[in-house]
């Protein structure tokens, strides 16, 4: 009688090793998987807010050429503008009025 009461403890002590090793192997693969999910979304968040970034630079540029373009528009509704632009890049002058070029 005195090995079947030592033998006993033995097989609950080994059912207790092996039931921690079973919840230490799941909750190693649970901790693992959520690390995985985790830096997955972390970086298609750092992606996704690169090309933000980018296309909101991309807008800023556009807004700017927008405005200079609309003041273009304001200038050529001028005479005086117009002028000045068609003696300055297309050298057109007055009836009478004489040309001199200097040299750089």
């Amino acid at each position: 009688m005195k090995n079947n009461v030592i033998s006993y403890p033995q097989r609950a002590s080994r059912k207790r090793g092996l039931l921690r090793i079973i919840i230490f192997m799941v909750l190693t693969v649970c901790i693992g998987g959520f690390i995985y999910l985790f830096w997955g979304q972390t970086c298609f968040y750092r992606q996704i807010k690169k090309e933000a970034d980018a296309i909101e630079g991309c807008l800023e540029e556009a807004r700017a050429e927008n405005e200079g373009l609309k003041e273009e528009i304001r200038l050529l509704q001028d005479q005086e503008y117009i002028e000045i632009q068609a003696r300055k890049h297309l050298g057109m002058v007055r009836p009478g009025e004489i040309i001199f070029f200097i040299g750089d």
